[in-house]
């Protein structure tokens, strides 16, 4: 009885321990006003780890800008203006390098690392940067 008591102690630890894990970086959802995005990555180097979890948030905070950018801007007008779509794109580019990390955290595990990250960008510094970019003269 003792053994089954204990044994089921020790899963409850060890999953505790992963429902914990799950939680690190992801309390961040978009909102009204503000993109987010979280991730996380595996590696046996921790700067990898972080810059693995760094790009897939940004990939998915860049779906979501690229829905918002085409809903702000009829799709079908600047497909038929190749500088209007270059200058969106230009914009895009600038403001997925421009997102503000919110969280960011990395555990050693055996001999691998698991980080964790979210990051985030305005709407209005999206606006921002579009307008600007739409606004430039042509060089």
């Amino acid at each position: 009885m003792k053994k089954s008591i204990l044994a089921i102690v020790i899963l409850f630890v060890l999953s505790s321990c992963s429902l914990f894990e799950k939680r690190i970086c992801s309390g961040y959802e978009s909102d009204a006003t503000t993109f987010r995005a979280h991730a996380n990555a595996i590696s046996t180097d921790t700067q990898f780890a972080q810059e693995k979890a760094l790009f897939i948030a940004k990939q998915n905070i860049a779906e979501e800008v690229d829905i918002y950018i085409l809903d702000k801007f009829d799709y079908q007008t600047f497909l038929a203006d190749p500088l209007f779509e270059q200058k969106l794109t230009t914009a895009r580019k600038t403001i997925l390098s421009d997102i503000s990390i919110i969280c960011s955290k990395t555990i050693p595990k055996k001999e691998l690392f698991k980080s964790y990250v979210a990051i985030e960008i305005s709407k209005e510094t999206i606006d921002r940067e579009l307008k600007r970019r739409l606004q430039e003269e042509t060089q």
